[in-house]
């Protein structure tokens, strides 16, 4: 989802909103530039490919910050923590296989 033509210019529109700086230096007063575009509840998190999607290009889902402040939201929440890791690729794999066999349903009723 990442790597594709609306996830560009969803980051285009946050970027615009916060005329390129990061949102959470400028609410501490701070002036600093915006480097990533950060989720605010990750696009991961959604029990459906639809939801998913709707979570990754929803600019009011996103956040510009700069990186060390990218990086405190993610240790804050725990993101990089083996179980949520673990936990991340378990629902990305059942997802998969969940498309995988909606493709071979629908392959099977055009022949």
């Amino acid at each position: 989802m990442l790597n594709d033509r609306r996830w560009m210019d969803t980051k285009r529109i946050v970027w615009q909103r916060a005329n390129g700086l990061c949102e959470q230096c400028k609410a501490e007063g701070y002036v600093t530039a915006g480097v990533d575009c950060h989720h605010i509840i990750p696009f991961e998190s959604g029990k459906t490919i639809q939801e998913c999607e709707r979570l990754c290009y929803d600019p009011n889902n996103c956040r510009l910050l700069c990186v060390p402040c990218h990086r405190k939201e993610h240790d804050m929440k725990g993101y990089h923590k083996r179980e949520n890791v673990e936990a991340r690729r378990e629902q990305r794999m059942t997802r998969w296989k969940e498309r995988i066999s909606r493709m071979g349903t629908s392959n099977d009723n055009k022949t």
